[in-house]
């Protein structure tokens, strides 16, 4: 039981911020799993993995900023929830984690709402900015994480970033491999 008595708010933000990370991995995976030709037959799957784990991490994020505002130890405003850099504990980690939220916020918005009004072309370039928002996601928690030195913790960021690269360069790979046989014809 003694192990439960030191369990405050600041294990559950931690643990929502690694969850809203998990989800957001999951989405980023399906939504680049898409998009490989060779995978056609499974993309109406990986889209439906896409938007579900990406609403899994916009409200498990949420959850994260929102108890941000009522830990014990290291409270934070709402001014320093939503703006960047201005937290007074690790203001550039915090507002990392702040931006790559706002990016997040941005393509999501922009996906369900704002899709018809920026045509497709549009959209798809404002998709990208998952990659920086990702990887904001990441550094904020390496720097920020009270238990990133915690081998699992490092074992999971490692090999969300592991999976992440790989599927890039199997992307360039297939990608070049295309070009070259219709260039071929």
């Amino acid at each position: 039981m003694e192990q439960f008595a030191s369990f405050g708010t600041w294990h559950f933000i931690r643990a929502l911020g690694l969850l809203a990370f998990f989800h957001f991995t999951l989405s980023l995976v399906f939504g680049m799993l898409g998009q490989f030709p060779s995978l056609k037959m499974k993309k109406a799957l990986f889209h439906h993995l896409h938007l579900t784990s990406s609403w899994g991490g916009l409200f498990t994020a949420i959850a994260h900023m929102i108890l941000l505002l009522w830990d014990s130890y290291q409270p934070y405003t709402i001014k320093e929830i939503i703006l960047p850099f201005l937290s007074t504990y690790e203001p550039i980690e915090s507002g990392i984690g702040t931006i790559a939220f706002i990016l997040i916020l941005l393509v999501m918005i922009s996906s369900d709402l704002w899709m018809k009004v920026l045509k497709y072309p549009l959209w798809k370039k404002s998709h990208f900015l998952v990659f920086p928002a990702w990887v904001g996601m990441l550094v904020h928690g390496i720097l920020i994480g009270t238990d990133s030195s915690n081998p699992l913790i490092t074992a999971f960021y490692g090999g969300a970033l592991a999976v992440v690269i790989s599927l890039f360069v199997l992307k360039i790979i297939e990608t070049s491999t295309s070009a070259k046989k219709q260039m071929k014809q």
